[in-house]
């Protein structure tokens, strides 16, 4: 038997295949079948209302995956964006990046620390999950490696995605300056990574620093095959059905809109096709 997980969230710019993520691919186990799944309204949430839309082209996603046959969807964004309600309106095992990286480190220390490399302006998507996970008092510190001025559009953001590809840069050595800060500075024990861009690096600063390191994208792709294993989703009491005649509703807002791209393509969260 094998398990089809669609991995949703690529950031804004469009990839053009059904290929997972480099990260994904090399940690999936046998029996599991990962399938990226673009959306068809794309924009990057830099503000609440972004986030919106985002949560509902996500939404629609996870409608199309399961009328094609998946087993489960796997939110590749530490925003976990459309995660409730696609817990409401599906019967497949839904994860979301963020909510399975939380709850792995709090299942291996006691305060962690979210270290990112978007700036302070972006930290609402953080501090959302914090309060829908109930984790405000898990959380020692959200540790920004990056200022606002240095983060404010589309060639800053490539300039980012550059170093974290290029696992000798600079950016990585400013990630494990801002761990260790946490774990001495912050009473940190464990630390998540705050956005699934940083994969590359994620397997090298972890590796560098004294404490478990938890990065995003692995974790929550490996959650989703440990859910389907178990044989295991969400509960319906928590995330009641909704009426079944409103769930073309999603996809009909969105099909009228065609494949639109509403502009603030994101680098920085596609994670390049390596070449080798």
């Amino acid at each position: 038997m094998t398990w089809r997980i669609g991995i949703i969230g690529t950031g804004a710019a469009p990839t053009g295949t059904n290929v997972p993520p480099a990260p994904i691919r090399e940690i999936a186990a046998a029996g599991f079948a990962p399938e990226l799944i673009e959306p068809r309204l794309r924009t990057f949430p830099m503000t609440p209302y972004d986030r919106g839309l985002t949560a509902l082209a996500y939404l629609d996603c996870a409608l199309e995956a399961e009328k094609a046959g998946f087993d489960a969807v796997f939110i590749n964004t530490v925003g976990d964006y459309g995660i409730d309600e696609m817990k409401s309106a599906t019967g497949m095992v839904v994860v979301g990046a963020g909510e399975a990286t939380m709850a792995m480190c709090v299942n291996t220390g006691r305060r962690f620390s979210i270290v990112t490399v978007w700036p302070p302006k972006l930290n609402f998507i953080q501090q959302e999950r914090l309060s829908s996970c109930g984790m405000q008092d898990r959380c020692a510190s959200i540790r920004n490696v990056q200022e606002d001025r240095e983060v404010e559009g589309v060639e800053q953001a490539a300039a980012t995605t550059a170093s974290l590809k290029d696992r000798n840069g600079s950016l990585k050595k400013r990630i494990v300056d801002a761990i260790n800060a946490a774990v001495s500075e912050d009473g940190a024990d464990t630390i998540m990574l705050g956005c699934t861009c940083m994969a590359p690096v994620g397997p090298d600063v972890a590796a560098q620093v004294s404490v478990p390191v938890f990065e995003a994208m692995r974790t929550g792709y490996k959650t989703a095959e440990a859910l389907l294993a178990l044989g295991v989703r969400h509960s319906d009491a928590a995330y009641p059905k909704p009426n079944p005649d409103n769930l073309s509703a999603v996809g009909a807002l969105v099909a009228g809109q065609g494949n639109m791209d509403l502009g603030g393509d994101c680098e920085v969260c596609v994670i390049p096709e390596d070449e080798s």
